[in-house]
């Protein structure tokens, strides 16, 4: 009975909507930090930010990398159209402001140095 408690448990926390969790995918690009966070710019000049990550180790930085994660798109303009009241949340907030209106948050990130060779 215990195992089948826990088994139902799992079952159940693993059932999150796609929406919420976003998509398990792998971009390449070129790994920024700026004082938003990490961020990397694709080639697509798509900006994806890195969920919890501050800032990128000095082998990182401003190289090209392979980033993998769950990708959920963020829109901040759709988002300050929706709700009349200022965002909340000042990560959004330095995103509109610096110029990424539009971008990828990106959790469970794992990345590597990218060498097509």
């Amino acid at each position: 009975m215990k195992y089948f408690v826990l088994v139902c448990f799992l079952l159940i926390m693993s059932c999150k909507s796609g929406k919420d969790t976003g998509t398990f995918d792998s971009v390449i690009g070129i790994a920024h930090s700026n004082k938003t966070g990490a961020i990397v710019y694709s080639d697509s000049e798509k900006v994806y930010r890195i969920a919890g990550l501050r800032r990128w180790d000095t082998i990182y930085e401003g190289k090209k990398v392979k980033l993998k994660g769950n990708f959920r798109f963020v829109d901040v303009e759709a988002i300050q159209r929706k709700n009349t009241a200022n965002v909340s949340s000042p990560v959004l907030k330095n995103l509109a402001y610096q110029g990424y209106p539009q971008f990828y948050s990106v959790t469970n990130a794992t990345w590597e140095l990218y060498n097509p060779d």
